[in-house]
């Protein structure tokens, strides 16, 4: 047992010599390695600080430079500032400059422009009178050659009217020397003035047999002439309508205007006359011709009228 434990320890032992003389290689290397890394870090520290000067170096270089050119950069900008302010005031001069002949210019040109538009309403005013006197010229041109026109349609209806008046004149003598008819003429009008008794009864509107006959003669003549119109206005006298005609014709202006009526139907039935020259008109008795105080002069009121005139255009 004895010699086991004395194998054990020395075995121990060996261990612990061989352990420790492992663990003092390491420390060596461990020391060497360490001495190499302190070796480096100078080195390292030796250029780190060389580094530091060169970075120190270029730094105050890069300072100076860069202060150079603020300062060059400064100098520019006051100079160019200066130039900048120089040009703002030549500017501001012209500007008002400018102005100033703008201002000019413009009146100038107002004042043109006023001159201008007076001009053009002096001239449209002119031409307007202008197209207003030629329009006048030519409105009294044609008027002269209506009037010129007119003048030979008067002349020529004088002619007819001439020739209707002696037609009348000659076929209705007899009644003219008997006083039972009346022709006048005057300039372009004819009036045939014939009393009542010859045409109608008394109080009554049918055209007798003596009255168809005259107004035959007259209706032939008056068919000849073109471009007249026909009027045949109705008188009476001023005595009442008799009571036994009143259911008929309740006043003179009834009965006027119904023998009026009836010479027109004549005319228009039996003579063919243009129903559009003709006219009806009743003035009972208020045109009288004489006085309504004698039987003689009663007779001249009781009338009818065929005025013949020309048309309106």
């Amino acid at each position: 047992m004895r010699n086991i434990a004395i194998i054990i320890l020395s075995v121990v032992l060996a261990a612990a010599i061989i352990s420790g003389l492992i663990l003092y290689q390491r420390h060596l290397d461990t020391k060497a390695s360490l001495i190499k890394s302190e070796k480096s870090l100078v080195d390292l520290n030796e250029k780190v600080a060389q580094l530091n000067k060169e970075i120190s170096a270029l730094h105050n270089q890069i300072q100076k430079s860069v202060q150079e050119s603020i300062d060059t950069l400064e100098n520019t900008i006051k100079n160019k500032n200066k130039r900048l302010s120089q040009l703002k005031e030549k500017i501001h001069t012209l500007a008002q400059g400018l102005e100033k002949e703008k201002k000019a210019k413009d009146k100038i040109l107002t004042d043109f422009q006023e001159r201008l538009q007076g001009s053009q309403s002096r001239i449209h005013y002119l031409e307007a009178d202008a197209t207003k006197a030629h329009n006048e010229i030519e409105e009294l041109q044609r008027q002269l050659i209506d009037l010129k026109g007119q003048k030979v349609l008067s002349e020529a209806d004088n002619v007819k009217i001439k020739s209707t008046y002696e037609s009348l004149i000659t076929d209705l003598k007899r009644q003219i020397e008997n006083q039972e008819i009346t022709i006048k003429k005057f300039r372009d009008q004819i009036s045939v003035t014939l009393v009542d008794q010859i045409l109608f009864e008394f109080g009554k509107a049918s055209i007798t047999f003596e009255g168809e006959k005259i107004l035959e003669k007259v209706g032939k003549i008056l068919k000849n002439i073109q471009g007249k119109q026909i009027r045949i206005v109705g008188h009476t006298d001023n005595i009442p309508i008799m009571e036994e005609y009143r259911y008929k014709y309740p006043s003179n202006w009834e009965l006027s205007a119904a023998r009026a009526a009836a010479v027109i139907r004549y005319f228009q039935n039996n003579i063919h006359l243009e129903p559009k020259v003709l006219e009806a008109v009743g003035h009972s008795f208020y045109e009288p011709v004489a006085s309504n105080e004698t039987s003689q002069g009663r007779a001249q009121n009781r009338r009818v009228e065929i005025i013949i005139f020309p048309q309106l255009q």
